[in-house]
């Protein structure tokens, strides 16, 4: 399900970037897509493992489709970043030309919205409100098990064809990640889900972007 809208927004940076921000903007569109293709990969190569019983593979293809979907959150953060600034240079954001690993999903959203100049920018609510003040089950259960493959193993966690829940997490373990209420599902379902959200949050960022682009040369 590869995600739509980079082409209106590399257009939209055509007329307001720089020619080096168009060229670094390109690249960051594709490094999110090509991310988004990976976790197809990962999910359908998941979905043979666990049909052929391979639960070392399949644990595999878990903590490959969960690193996917989580690096594409943040390739699309510095998609944001970079367009952002463009336009609200004030707001804090790292320099286009200068991003570091820092200029993750976490970074830019918060800056977004401590900004007085972006607080109520239509970027920074998007990703505020899908992502901290009123996720989805799906941004839930990928925070959730993308923070708790960062420590644990999780095929142990999970049963036959399942993706483990917040009461699954043991006890020795809790105090790495934050308590959750994300209750197990199937994995074809819950890796769909997940999947779904981060390609339908990429095409409505973008929108947003390439308006605010369009607006701004207008």
């Amino acid at each position: 399900m590869p995600p739509e809208g980079a082409e209106g927004l590399l257009r939209a940076g055509e007329g307001a970037l720089a020619t080096e921000e168009q060229d670094l903007l390109r690249l960051l569109c594709a490094f999110t897509e090509e991310r988004l293709r990976a976790a197809a990969r990962a999910r359908q190569g998941l979905r043979e493992r666990l049909a052929a019983g391979d639960a070392e593979a399949a644990s595999a293809e878990l903590h490959a489709f969960l690193r996917e979907c989580w690096e594409a959150l943040d390739g699309l953060a510095r998609e944001a970043n970079l367009c952002m600034h463009h336009l609200f240079s004030s707001a804090g954001l790292h320099a286009p030309m200068a991003m570091t690993r820092q200029c993750t999903l976490y970074v830019v959203r918060k800056k977004l919205h401590d900004a007085p100049a972006t607080r109520d920018h239509p970027v920074s609510r998007l990703l505020w409100d899908r992502t901290r003040e009123a996720p989805s089950e799906p941004y839930e259960r990928l925070s959730f098990l993308h923070n708790l493959g960062l420590f644990v193993p999780l095929a142990p966690l999970a049963q036959g064809n399942r993706l483990p829940g917040g009461a699954d997490v043991p006890p020795v373990a809790r105090g790495v990640v934050q308590r959750a209420d994300v209750p197990p599902t199937d994995a074809a379902e819950g890796t769909e889900g997940m999947l779904r959200w981060v390609s339908e949050l990429v095409r409505e960022c973008r929108g947003e972007l390439t308006e605010a682009l369009r607006d701004a040369t207008r």
